[in-house]
């Protein structure tokens, strides 16, 4: 359930207006961290079911339309999943802090 005054969930994203090297103000910086965040965790979630159907099309050879859903991972690949999108986020929260890799 969400907070009626808490209106970032339906605010629209809108872009300033343009100008050279205008600076960001925090709250569209904050914005821009959320977005962000939010298309990550989307990414990830679209790379599992992808993973799950090459699994399954190389295991079965054709892919039944209900098999991603009723699809579980192994514990492996459960692992490699969880450790692809934290590096994806961490990456992610490197680039918005301005830290580099390395």
């Amino acid at each position: 359930m969400s907070d009626s005054s808490d209106t970032r969930a339906t605010r629209p994203i809108t872009a300033p207006a343009s100008q050279p090297d205008q600076p960001l103000a925090a709250a569209d910086v904050s914005q821009l961290a959320a977005v962000t965040m939010r298309l990550a965790m989307e990414l990830c979630t679209l790379r599992e079911r992808v993973h799950s159907q090459e699994a399954l099309l190389q295991k079965h050879g054709l892919l039944p339309p209900e098999a991603v859903d009723h699809y579980v991972a192994s514990g492996p690949e459960v692992k490699d999943r969880a450790d692809y999108a934290r590096a994806l986020i961490e990456a992610l929260s490197r680039d918005l802090s301005g830290r580099s890799s390395t």
